[in-house]
């Protein structure tokens, strides 16, 4: 199994025509937060994250809500660990089982399990307020303590503002925006740099951080898309005996 996964293409190396691959040491630098307007390239970005977890993690699991529901992950429906819509709440409560369970020593294993979801401030924004601060609560559990037992959480969507996070949102190690960004945006997640920062992107180009580096990344073509999605599918449906849910 490998300490890192080979994320997205330096850019400015790419222009130089050499290909180096952003590393991610998952365990070092745990939750991602992926960010960009419609039209940026993010559900795809996700996709291929999504797939090289897969890949470079054969014992990952993936627990993945789609509040968008529509077609981008329409490939998972049926599958176990695939929440849409409203049925997100159930995955969300899941990933939080999962940890707490391993907090108490109920379950033994300690494979990677990752909560993905897909337009979480939607589906805060979409919440009864009472329910909607417990599921943010929940999620700052995630975010605080999920690292000491390899549970992570990866969350993509339009905007990165606070309120959707209350204070848990500087526990994301790797953040990655896409496409053109708004002043705010840069002003939230990129404040040491921002100065230097292009803003203005294009499709599938986006500026990156893990931990306390800086990348501006491109995400590369697939070829293969249906061999993607059966990627993604391996790490949603890889623990079939779960009884949980």
């Amino acid at each position: 199994m490998a300490d890192f996964i080979p994320m997205f293409p330096d850019e400015q190396l790419y222009n130089a025509e050499i290909t180096k691959y952003i590393r991610w040491e998952y365990a070092k630098y745990p939750h991602g937060l992926l960010f960009g307007s419609t039209g940026s390239g993010k559900t795809y970005a996700l996709k291929i994250w999504l797939g090289r977890i897969s890949k470079y993690i054969p014992d990952s699991e993936l627990i993945l809500c789609d509040y968008k529901s529509d077609a981008d992950f329409a490939f998972a429906d049926g599958f176990q660990n695939f929440y849409r819509f409203n049925d997100c709440m159930n995955g969300l409560k899941y990933a939080l089982q999962t940890l707490q369970e391993r907090q108490q020593g109920i379950k033994a294993s300690r494979h990677l399990v990752i909560l993905v979801f897909d337009e979480w401030a939607s589906f805060i924004n979409n919440l009864p307020k009472k329910d909607a601060e417990q599921a943010k609560a929940d999620l700052a559990t995630l975010l605080m303590l999920g690292r000491s037992f390899n549970v992570q959480v990866i969350i993509s969507q339009q905007r990165v503002d606070a309120v959707y996070f209350n204070s848990s949102r500087d526990n994301f190690s790797v953040t990655l925006g896409l496409g053109s960004l708004s002043k705010e945006s840069v002003n939230m997640m990129y404040t040491e740099y921002k100065d230097t920062i292009n803003p203005n992107k294009s499709q599938g180009h986006g500026s990156m951080i893990i931990g306390n580096q800086f990348f501006e990344i491109i995400v590369p073509y697939v070829s293969n898309i249906n061999k993607l999605h059966s990627a993604i599918l391996t790490a949603v449906n890889r623990y079939p005996s779960i009884e949980s849910h």
